[in-house]
């Protein structure tokens, strides 16, 4: 088995049990359901087509849901088949769900990939999701929202400023602090991000690079 950091492992933990937890919009009932709907397209060999909802499908969402069916097609779909994302896409989920909604489904399912995936490279066993936590949403959302050129979502203020990556949760304070503790654990924290010397392991700043470069090409990030 390899060695993991310990810091990596408690911050893949941390996020993996906030993901049963209410959030801004949704339910921790509700978040808990999206993370099963994200797990079971990424874990399937054969996902369905980006232009198949599986709630039009019978049977493919297999658990009871109280969140919308667009939804879990929207998570189902940001999982499986995230290159094939639009603006149109995009606008037509946030119609449905609302734009807050959505930078919460689009957090969640990050989340979900990012230590799915993980264990799964290193050969470890996935962790069951825990049970819900009970409560409302939060409501937990940014003072002052706006629209942004570099993000399809709306933002926090001050809007493009910062890299389209860096801001895309702000508007959800809870979820953005996740989203970055994650990178700072499996990537580099925010703060050195500026240093091309900086390393804390086998892998030099350029390498580092290389792989995320490769990594992104694979999974046909557009960013």
């Amino acid at each position: 088995m390899i060695a993991i950091r310990g810091d990596l492992l408690s911050a893949h933990r941390e996020a993996w049990d906030e993901l049963v937890r209410p959030g801004p919009c949704l339910s921790g009932e509700q978040r808990r359901e999206l993370a099963t709907t994200a797990l079971a397209a990424l874990a399937t060999s054969a996902p369905l087509p980006p232009w198949v909802a599986p709630s039009a499908i019978a049977d493919a969402l297999t658990h009871r849901h109280t969140a919308s069916a667009r939804a879990h097609d929207a998570v189902y779909r940001i999982a499986a088949h995230a290159g094939t994302l639009t603006a149109d896409w995009y606008a037509a989920i946030a119609a449905e769900v609302g734009d807050l909604a959505a930078v919460e489904l689009v957090a969640l399912t990050c989340t979900v990939a990012a230590v799915w995936s993980f264990r799964r490279s290193a050969g470890l066993d996935p962790w069951p999701l825990p049970d819900a936590v009970d409560g409302a949403p939060t409501g937990a959302v940014a003072e002052h929202i706006v629209r942004a050129s570099l993000n399809w979502v709306p933002v926090a203020a001050p809007a493009d400023q910062r890299a389209a990556v860096v801001q895309a949760f702000t508007a959800l304070p809870t979820e953005h602090a996740r989203i970055w503790r994650l990178a700072d654990a499996q990537y580099i924290p925010d703060l050195v991000m500026v240093d091309p010397r900086w390393t804390r392991g086998p892998l030099s700043r350029p390498q580092m690079e290389l792989v995320a470069t490769r990594v992104a090409q694979l999974r046909q990030c557009f960013f």
